[in-house]
């Protein structure tokens, strides 16, 4: 679903660069490609948590260099106890190795979700992209993370050009969909966590995007949050080819200029994609909303069979 690994290598930014990103922030995803191929990207994490001021970070891997990862994710936790990190698995198995295009994938992986845990991360979640592909294992990869003890996160994979690097990804078929993920929300609802509750509501929003095309809540793309390439583009989000500029501006610059005004007119009630990082600061301004949705949910999940 994904084809940043086929990119050339770019110019990437400096750690210099990432202490100049705006203080503000407060969720923030570093991802990839591979963010553990970068050697310094402990202390790129360390800049970012110092600038912003103790935000929530994640960082995203494939899970593939695990004596690499976990002595990261060890150095990182010394300074920012509650780190979080995402470890990609598409399947069970020969199913994650064929998906990836990468022997022993799977393995490796497991690897590094179980070594986390031994060594007492809490913070760490299993991140699922659905395909038509993989679809049939969803319940089991949700089963594998609760035996875990680790976060479940879902998503269908979705189409960019400036991240992904596809056009070619397909809708999931529904009745599949609707059935695997089904499965995911009524424990969801049934368990005794809040955030895993805001999660089912999440993946409803999933079931009607990939039907319908139709967001259940608005998108702030570049009002709320933005993507930031590791070239130095800005972007309101991951799926819209839309730079601002120009580049080698500070933050504040390109966030305040003409290109990035346009931009915003243009994207206005954008109903492009549906992903965590493009839904969650307006799930979090409509709490009450989400919380009715789960009330009535949460009540026909422990009757329904």
């Amino acid at each position: 679903m994904c084809n940043i690994w086929q990119l050339k290598p770019q110019e990437f930014l400096s750690i210099d660069d990432y202490a100049k990103v705006p203080s503000s922030l407060k969720d923030i995803n570093v991802s990839g490609g591979e963010a553990f191929m970068r050697s310094d990207v402990v202390d790129i994490v360390k800049v970012i948590h110092a600038r912003c001021n103790h935000p929530r970070i994640v960082v995203s891997t494939n899970g593939f260099r695990t004596t690499q990862i976990v002595s990261a994710m060890e150095e990182l936790r010394r300074t920012i106890p509650n780190i979080g990190i995402g470890v990609s698995l598409d399947g069970i198995g020969d199913t994650h190795n064929r998906i990836r295009g990468v022997k022993y994938a799977w393995e490796n992986a497991m690897a590094t979700l179980k070594q986390l845990r031994e060594r007492g991360f809490t913070n760490i979640r299993i991140g699922f992209t659905a395909m038509n592909e993989n679809i049939g294992e969803m319940r089991q990869v949700y089963d594998l993370a609760c035996e875990l003890g680790v976060q479940f996160t879902t998503a269908v994979a979705q189409n960019s050009d400036i991240y992904f690097s596809t056009q070619v990804n397909r809708d999931v078929a529904p009745d599949t969909l609707h059935d695997a993920l089904g499965y995911v929300m009524k424990a969801e609802l049934q368990s005794y966590h809040p955030k895993r509750w805001l999660r089912a509501y999440f993946e409803s929003g999933t079931l009607v995007f990939n039907q319908e095309k139709k967001r259940i809540l608005d998108c702030r793309a570049g009002i709320d949050f933005f993507y930031l390439a590791p070239e130095g583009i800005v972007y309101p989000c991951l799926t819209i080819p839309s730079p601002w500029g120009p580049q080698g501006n500070s933050f504040e610059t390109v966030w305040e200029s003409g290109d990035a005004a346009r931009v915003r007119r243009e994207i206005a009630g954008c109903e492009q994609c549906w992903m965590i990082c493009t839904a969650r600061s307006e799930l979090k301004k409509n709490l009450p909303r989400a919380l009715g949705w789960i009330a009535r949910e949460k009540v026909r999940s422990h009757f329904s069979h």
